[in-house]
């Protein structure tokens, strides 16, 4: 499992204020058939949830897509930077808050969904502690982290040839593979469901593939790197026409139980 540092803490601070929405843009465009990772965690939360927080918000993506007439939709987020492009895109409300010191009654939200919180959020006990103190019995978290797989041979081929090219992983220092069924019980939420799914981001461009690596997490990575990385995209985008760049999601959901 990747170490957690101050220093990760840091540069997560200062990507999504240099890089502000750049994660939605990408998982806008990334596909599984015709749906995208937001659309496959909003099918997680009932109708009948009025109450929901979205931890790790962002630029608000999941809080748009989740709201509706009756429903509140809470956004939570460290960046100011990332608040702010949600504010201009959505009613909110938008809090500024650390996830791991929830800033709302307990028994408050009916739901609680996360896009990456699973990868980045540590110490991963602690917040998961809170979601629990703050769903009402009976009530649900649905998460999404990236994953491994699954792949098909093709996508291993692209995804090997873009991580030499670039000479490293993006980084989650919480880990993407956590054993979810032990994590989540010694938080008090139940396990009910684990399942993975295949998206694709469509490269056709030089200003697409930029895009792509921008909202990688590359802690320390040298520009030139990148860049090669952007050209040798773009080359295979001359030759074949576009290259579509596997993004492997896992979607858990966790119900705390009623006492």
């Amino acid at each position: 499992m990747p170490h957690w540092t101050q220093e990760f803490a840091d540069y997560l601070d200062q990507h999504h204020h240099e890089h502000p929405g750049v994660t939605e843009e990408v998982l806008r465009r990334s596909l599984a058939g015709h749906h995208t990772p937001y659309s496959w965690l909003a099918r997680a939360v009932s109708s009948r949830a009025l109450t929901v927080l979205d931890i790790g918000c962002g630029s608000g993506a999941m809080s748009r897509d989740l709201a509706r007439p009756g429903r509140v939709v809470i956004g939570l987020d460290l960046s100011t930077t990332e608040l702010l492009q949600a504010a201009r895109r959505g009613p909110g409300p938008w809090l500024r808050a650390d996830a791991r010191h929830l800033p709302l009654g307990d028994e408050s939200v009916d739901a609680v969904v996360s896009t990456l919180g699973l990868a980045v959020i540590h110490p991963l006990a602690a917040w998961l502690d809170e979601v629990h103190r703050v769903l009402k019995p009976g009530g649900l978290l649905a998460a999404l982290t990236p994953t491994f797989g699954p792949l098909s041979p093709a996508d291993t081929r692209v995804a090997m040839q873009l991580l030499r090219t670039l000479r490293m992983k993006p980084v989650f220092p919480v880990g993407i593979e956590l054993a979810s069924r032990q994590v989540l019980a010694e938080s008090g939420l139940r396990k009910i469901e684990d399942n993975r799914e295949r998206y694709r981001f469509v490269v056709r461009s030089r200003a697409d593939a930029d895009l792509l690596l921008s909202a990688l997490y590359l802690p320390g990575i040298e520009p030139r790197r990148l860049d090669r990385a952007g050209a040798w995209l773009a080359r295979r985008v001359a030759s074949e026409g576009e290259v579509a760049v596997p993004i492997p999601m896992r979607r858990l959901v966790a119900m705390k139980p009623v006492s």
